[in-house]
């Protein structure tokens, strides 16, 4: 009788179940880098989306600083119910293995739910370099130590990736340090330095306009927007793989039924036709996929990036 009286009630008054189901109110999506760069146009596509999928609101807010650990560290403090998100970049592997008082755990402190896109990387050289293949590019290195002059911003995936190439191909190069990807490519178009390794939305407009020279990817297959253009690996430099990568987590603790609800609005979101379109015509590879895959990932991401680093002896900030 009890049963079927409470039964009444919330027949009655559906706001009482519906009240209890996710979401029921806005979502924030951190973004820890400024806006308009990649990882905030992402967001920004999938936001829009999960705004339909899911009836509720989806925001973007950007919380910049300490290369992402402002923002991160916001997300790891924050309630594990679902409604507070984090888009990660490529430092969310490597800030542990490079700064000594980063204040969470990559992995202990957050609940992984969907790796939505890869970005791969391109070596990219200025027009009056004496190489227009990498086998040219890779004889000329070698045949010149120290000449080449290489962009690099300190301590970050790009960073990481020139060294990698270093230790596997041998070549000897000099480093000229800028505090971004902005003013790296500025002084490559203007031929201050002659080559980069940096994520394709950097420089892609660029080589399409003909400013500057696309040698290789650095992912492990050709990019789906520049087919013509090699993936190093496939020209002899086996295993070598670099570039960046945005993926969705959520507080450590976070339910999983909540996670399986945002991964699954955010692979739809990530496979619409005209989000995919967009992300590919910027040089993203959509992968959209599941909590698993994307810690698997990541557990990748920290083990090889932290070797490369010890490797060459990249000094830790304090």
């Amino acid at each position: 009788m009890i049963g079927a009286m409470a039964a009444a009630v919330l027949a009655a008054r559906p706001g009482l179940v519906s009240a209890q189901a996710f979401p029921s109110r806005p979502i924030r999506i951190i973004v820890p880098f400024p806006p308009g760069g990649t990882t905030d146009i992402m967001a920004r596509a999938m936001a829009t989306q999960m705004n339909q999928s899911l009836g509720v609101p989806v925001l973007v807010e950007n919380r910049v600083g300490g290369s992402a650990i402002v923002g991160s560290d916001h997300v790891a403090r924050s309630a594990p119910d679902g409604y507070t998100l984090l888009m990660a970049g490529s430092p969310h592997g490597i800030n542990n293995s490079l700064r000594r008082n980063v204040p969470y755990d990559p992995v202990k402190s957050f609940a992984p739910v969907s790796l939505i896109g890869t970005v791969p990387m391109i070596l990219t050289v200025h027009p009056s370099v004496p190489a227009k293949t990498y086998e040219e590019f890779l004889a000329y290195g070698r045949a010149n130590p120290n000449r080449l002059k290489f962009g690099v911003t300190p301590a970050t995936g790009s960073h990481l990736a020139t060294e990698l190439f270093a230790k596997m191909t041998g070549i000897q190069f000099v480093s000229v340090p800028y505090k971004g990807d902005a003013p790296t490519v500025t002084d490559l178009v203007g031929g201050h330095v002659d080559a980069v390794i940096l994520i394709s939305t950097q420089v892609l407009q660029h080589i399409r306009d003909g400013r500057l020279r696309a040698l290789a990817v650095t992912g492990k297959s050709r990019m789906a927007s520049m087919k013509e253009l090699p993936a190093l690996a496939e020209r002899g430099l086996t295993g070598y793989e670099a570039g960046s990568w945005n993926g969705i987590f959520a507080p450590a603790g976070t339910p999983a039924e909540t996670v399986r609800v945002l991964s699954e609005a955010l692979q739809k979101a990530a496979r619409e036709p005209k989000v995919a379109e967009q992300f590919t015509a910027i040089g993203i590879d959509v992968t959209a996929t599941g909590p698993k895959e994307l810690g698997d990932f990541l557990d990748r991401e920290i083990a090889r990036w932290g070797e490369v680093i010890r490797a060459a002896n990249i000094t830790v900030e304090q």
